[in-house]
């Protein structure tokens, strides 16, 4: 059903397929609903049809639009019901458009609803917060219920790390501090989103960060802690097969500590609170439910080594 988050990512298609919902329905019928006008609709709708996401039929001098088959109105449904389950839609208007936009491959459109932030003067951290990790976590609710397949999930992935890298340009750090973290997922830990977020926000106040990514092996890991000594050590722990990957992480660096190395040591990630007992019992200081908690309560407790 590609073809069909394709056209969804679109507002205009968006609103002429939620009318398709209750059953077939005239240009005229169309237009009223929406408020759009009738040749963008019939624009919309030749090219719905094109893809084969809507079907024409004629009743007398009359056409009906429908959809092209079950497929495509359950996929409609799904969608849009998903978004509906939304807290407020004004608020989260920017949030359904860019999740959308982004699991189609639209680019263009991510780009322009990050601008509009930029333009706004809306600060990273704000961004990130409240636009990039909620459209994230949408697309990951429609992975995990099966509307999308991993490569669209991957794609909406990829666009946002662009989109990251892009609004990271824009911006001017803090003058250089003296304290430094290193920032890395264990080994089966393909979620480095967060993670890359949280370097960012640190790079943006001054850090030196060491961002190594996904899939870090423990080893190397735990040797870049120790060449590197920094004051504060992050990972994550994004699913629960994850955790039994950490725990030997944490188990390493809690050794250099016994070493006589001072780090503080934090973990997030998407089931990171659900698990936070084991994880402090296991070496870990600190467990972050999000960017904003990390930021807000976690940051400024956090000593300098």
């Amino acid at each position: 059903m590609t073809r069909v988050f394709e056209e969804l990512a679109d507002p205009s298609r968006r609103n002429i397929l939620a009318e398709l919902r209750t059953g077939s329905k005239r240009v005229t019928d169309i237009v009223e609903a929406t408020g759009l006008k009738q040749p963008n609709v019939s624009n919309h709708l030749a090219k719905l049809r094109a893809k084969g996401v809507v079907e024409s039929t004629k009743v007398g001098r009359e056409v009906y639009y429908s959809f092209a088959s079950p497929d495509v109105a359950e996929a409609v449904r799904l969608v849009l019901q998903n978004a509906a389950d939304l807290a407020d839609s004004d608020t989260n208007e920017p949030i359904t458009e860019y999740a959308y936009a982004a699991i189609a491959g639209d680019e263009s459109a991510c780009n322009a609803i990050v601008d509009s932030q930029l333009r706004r003067q809306v600060p990273l951290l704000k961004i990130y917060v409240d636009l990039l990790t909620p459209a994230m976590a949408q697309v990951g609710q429609w992975y995990k219920s099966g509307e999308i397949d991993e490569a669209q999930e991957h794609l909406a992935s990829g666009i946002t790390e662009r989109m990251m890298s892009r609004a990271m340009s824009l911006r001017s750090p803090s003058r250089r501090t003296d304290r430094s973290v290193v920032l890395g997922c264990p080994p089966g830990n393909w979620h480095a989103l967060g993670l890359r977020m949280v370097s960012d926000y640190l790079k943006l106040l001054g850090w030196k960060t060491l961002f190594l990514g996904a899939n870090v092996p423990t080893e190397s890991f735990i040797s870049t802690v120790r060449q590197h000594q920094p004051d504060l050590v992050l990972t994550s722990c994004a699913t629960d097969d994850s955790v039994h990957a950490l725990l030997p992480l944490l188990d390493g660096l809690h050794n250099l500590r016994n070493a006589g190395q001072e780090f503080s040591i934090g973990v997030g990630g998407g089931i990171a609170s659900e698990y936070r007992k084991k994880i402090v019992s296991s070496g870990a200081d600190f467990v972050a439910g999000s960017l904003e908690e990390f930021a807000e309560q976690i940051l400024p407790r956090i000593p300098a080594a």
